[in-house]
């Protein structure tokens, strides 16, 4: 699936391959063009879009979201231990581990 998005002047474009996320300015409406999102990018899309539509909501909203998503908030790719909690926990819910 492609995506043209403009460039320069009008009618110029550039062609590309993905997924994007638009939304209004006031946040009222919001969607992903291109691409149809996997699982893999499923959950951070959700969480993108939250976060541009209801930015000022997000603080309340983030004990529920760490409760549902319990790396939310962390960056595990610079958290090793963040990483490790999350790997023990998917490898025991998807019975993977020994």
């Amino acid at each position: 699936v492609q995506v043209i998005k403009p460039i320069g002047a009008p009618k110029f474009g550039s062609l590309e391959f993905g997924t994007a996320l638009i939304n209004s300015g006031d946040g009222s409406i919001a969607g992903l063009m291109g691409a149809s999102p996997g699982a893999s990018i499923a959950p951070s899309a959700m969480i993108e879009v939250l976060e541009r539509c209801f930015g000022n909501r997000m603080a309340d909203w983030a004990p529920k979201l760490k409760e549902m998503i319990p790396s939310y908030g962390g960056r595990i790719s610079k958290d090793t231990a963040l990483f490790n909690e999350q790997w023990e926990r998917s490898q025991k819910t998807l019975k993977l581990g020994d």
